[in-house]
């Protein structure tokens, strides 16, 4: 049996996708979209490692982008075999995927208007169609329940506590069992339920994403963020927040509506201009089942029947009110996709604001290198946005509170309650993450921790 790592190896934290080789057949772990420098995403986006016909099934741990975004490229490329995904992620991967779509021909349209003197030209990775036909090989399985992608191998699907809908995956192949975590949550958290895993694991294949560090206790999260607001009413300033529009927004709408029935905060207005997140929001209100029932959400919503703000908080869906934003005065709030801040509306609000010093751009997710989102974080005074460059005034805040993603000392632990006999295997994070990480496994007694690299090969 050999794992082939095709993507969010060699230190990179996107573009996810894990080949698994066996004599059995060959089943892809996720098919995720690569979020960096353009040119270097558009050659890892519609160049695999592999081709269509290697693969004889995939298997998708969550709805995130990085991990399903180029599941059309993949159709496109002739792959016409079944897509495996729980019922919560394939209602939401066919939101994801069409908003994908959509956002990449619109930028596309958009960047190539602006640029027509001087002859450069984009095009989008797939449009609507192709993220459709993509659909058509979507195979609903339910959590725990034993599946077989190729014959005489045995999957799982487990809840990750990472995303709604989010699973680790077991598989296993003549008596080896693996365990794929895709991206796996915190122990405690504002929603969701914390992760669970299969058991007798051989061999452990880990996000590392914050691997060498903690997060921020997320008690102080209320205080912090009726400061920043606080300080935008003040200023009179605009509060931009990229995020994503599955987990994060609603995250940031429940704590916005919390803070304001608590009389903490100024009612300042608030705007989500992302179409996705009313639909993703709606879903979530669905399945309430993903919901960990100990936790401050549920006491709060069971209190107040509209914990994501309905009543007060304006939903953007077309164009034209959302092109309204940039000409309206402060305080609001603004929030938008995409969450590292690579594509989507949040690019035209920032390249609308971010040049005005009463604004506050509040980065409150993961920002993978070389995204714009990554170069707000590490302070950068210019800023390419649609390819033309402007000077960032605006104050830019990170908060981490909101992480999905599992901290060092909550990696750790759920290490030792897998407890792996053969091996673990680092993968989505940068190198410093994985390096740190290892350090800790070692120093807790662990053995034959490998760091894949992009590309690697590895037999077990």
């Amino acid at each position: 049996m050999i794992i082939k790592f095709c993507g969010a190896a060699g230190g990179e934290v996107t573009g996810s996708k894990h080949l698994i080789k066996t004599d059995k057949g060959n089943i892809l772990f996720d098919c995720g979209l690569f979020q960096g420098r353009r040119a270097e995403s558009v050659q890892k986006n519609l160049n695999f490692l592999f081709t269509p016909d290697e693969v004889d099934a995939v298997v998708i741990s969550h709805a995130h982008i990085d991990h399903i975004g180029v599941l059309p490229v993949l159709v496109k490329n002739g792959y016409k075999k079944d897509i495996y995904l729980t019922d919560v992620t394939d209602e939401l991967s066919r939101i994801m995927l069409l908003d994908s779509a959509r956002l990449q021909v619109e930028d596309a349209k958009f960047f190539n208007k602006i640029h027509q003197k001087d002859g450069l030209v984009i095009e989008p990775l797939y449009d609507e169609d192709d993220a459709t036909k993509a659909f058509g090989f979507f195979k609903k399985v339910k959590r725990y329940e034993s599946f077989y992608p190729v014959e005489s191998v045995e999957v799982k699907f487990f809840n990750a506590g990472h995303v709604l809908g989010s699973s680790t995956v077991s598989i296993k192949i003549d008596g080896t069992k693996i365990l794929y975590t895709g991206d796996i949550g915190r122990r405690n958290q504002l929603i969701l339920k914390r992760p669970e895993f299969d058991k007798d694991v051989d061999y452990l294949i880990i996000e590392t994403t914050y691997g060498d560090r903690e997060h921020t206790d997320v008690s102080g999260v209320k205080e912090v963020f009726a400061d920043i607001i606080n300080k935008a009413v003040k200023n009179k300033g605009k509060i931009i927040i990229p995020s994503f529009s599955l987990e994060r927004t609603q995250e940031i709408i429940y704590l916005l509506d919390s803070l304001r029935h608590e009389k903490d905060v100024f009612p300042i207005p608030v705007y989500v201009d992302s179409p996705m997140s009313v639909r993703v929001t709606n879903i979530f209100n669905k399945h309430i089942e993903e919901v960990d029932f100990n936790n401050d959400f549920t006491t709060y919503s069971r209190d107040d029947k509209d914990p994501f703000g309905y009543e007060y908080i304006k939903y953007i869906s077309n164009k034209e009110e959302s092109q309204a934003l940039n000409d309206m005065s402060g305080p609001m709030i603004i929030i938008s996709a995409s969450g590292m801040c690579e594509g989507g509306r949040i690019l035209h609000h920032l390249r609308n604001s971010i040049d005005d010093d009463r604004n506050i751009v509040l980065l409150v997710g993961y920002m993978a290198e070389n995204t714009l989102g990554r170069r707000l974080k590490d302070g950068a005074k210019k800023v390419k946005i649609f390819g033309l460059e402007h000077e960032v005034y605006s104050e830019v805040r990170s908060m981490d509170f909101f992480s999905a993603h599992a901290g060092q000392s909550d990696l750790i632990e759920y290490v030792k309650e897998i407890n792996p006999k053969k091996g673990i295997l680092l993968v989505h994070g940068e190198n410093k993450s994985r390096a740190g990480f290892k350090k800790v496994l070692m120093d807790n007694g662990f053995k034959n921790i490998f760091m894949p690299d992009y590309g690697e090969e590895v037999e077990i």
